[in-house]
């Protein structure tokens, strides 16, 4: 009876974990911009575009840090102890979603020039059912340099930058920076001053 009830379960679960499989693919490719797209870049940045995203996002931090309700109800600013960053909803606004990539790479270029490298530039794409969310990822790190017996300097800390897809059609931009809390490194500095240097 035992034995019945195990290979029965036993193939229940296989069943269902290949069910799982064929339901949710997910597949990673690096994330190279095209050259139209690093045109349409370089067009976006020289029209303006870039400044006015930059007065929207100082706004909408100047509100959150005065404790004040946002006037932009597309901008949502979060602050824990580990983890700050900002959320861009672009479902309901498709001229903004039509440069999410601009904004992400525009954003990206910002942090490098704070002495940050990539470490990590790709696309996921996870296929469930019907549907299919595409994920464009950037992680940024400061250089660290470890001396023995020193905690290592880790600035605003690690820096993703992604974008979400739904469909072909952009849904929501993230700024996400997460801290070391270890005695290994030195203290995060503010997400405030990170800020400073985005809206600046």
């Amino acid at each position: 009876m035992w034995q019945h009830l195990k290979s029965f379960f036993i193939h229940r679960f296989h069943r269902s974990l290949v069910s799982d499989q064929v339901s949710c693919l997910e597949q990673y490719e690096p994330l190279l911009r095209s050259p139209d797209e690093v045109e349409h870049f370089a067009r976006w940045s020289g029209s303006g575009a870039s400044e006015t995203f930059t007065d929207r996002l100082r706004h909408a931090f100047n509100m959150h840090r005065a404790g004040l309700d946002p006037e932009d109800e597309e901008l949502d600013f979060m602050e824990f102890q580990s983890t700050s960053g900002f959320v861009v909803h672009l479902k309901d606004n498709p001229a903004c979603a039509m440069e999410a990539a601009c904004i992400q790479d525009h954003l990206r270029d910002l942090v490098i020039q704070q002495g940050y490298r990539i470490v990590i530039a790709d696309r996921r794409i996870r296929k469930k059912e019907n549907r299919q969310e595409i994920v464009e990822r950037y992680v940024l790190k400061l250089p660290l340099e470890r001396q023995c017996g020193k905690a290592a300097i880790q600035g605003f800390g690690t820096i993703t930058i992604e974008v979400l897809s739904c469909g072909t059609h952009p849904c929501n931009l993230k700024f996400i920076t997460n801290y070391h809390t270890g005695r290994q490194y030195h203290p995060a500095e503010p997400f405030s001053e990170l800020m400073e240097h985005l809206i600046s």
